[in-house]
């Protein structure tokens, strides 16, 4: 497996811890028989509803850098800037979770940004290949 796959990996692993901690968090912020119900009109507030939104976000990044991901991967280009790249990802987007999560806002644009322009380079680095 390479480096970029795995970090991919450990990156499915943020979006299901995140999830984890939303639900636990929903307990308390709706109560027990609105998180066993079927949810509708279920408004999430505070540290609920933003990680609720930033589990959202983290699926659109991971749906953006996947292909680029299995371009590296299946052309077998990775290099140490893919490398690097990848992981500047994947800690960018543990500060962006953290940073919602907890409503740091200049730290949560700075995790979504560096996070794309992570996606970006990989992109360029896989569309590079002659």
């Amino acid at each position: 497996m390479s480096v970029e796959l795995h970090y991919i990996c450990l990156y499915g692993l943020l979006i299901i811890a995140t999830t984890l901690v939303q639900q636990l968090t929903s307990l308390a912020n709706v109560g027990i028989m609105p998180v066993f119900s079927s949810r509708e009109g279920v408004n999430f507030s505070g540290m609920t509803g933003r990680l609720e939104r930033a589990i959202l976000n983290c699926v659109i990044a991971l749906a953006m850098i996947v292909p680029a991901i299995l371009a590296l991967t299946m052309t077998e280009t990775s290099s140490a800037n893919t490398t690097l790249a990848i992981q500047v990802f994947f800690w960018a987007r543990l500060v962006y979770v953290i940073a919602y999560g907890l409503n740091i806002i200049g730290l949560r644009s700075a995790g979504w940004v560096a996070s794309l322009l992570s996606i970006l380079y990989l992109y360029w680095s896989a569309m590079s290949i002659s």
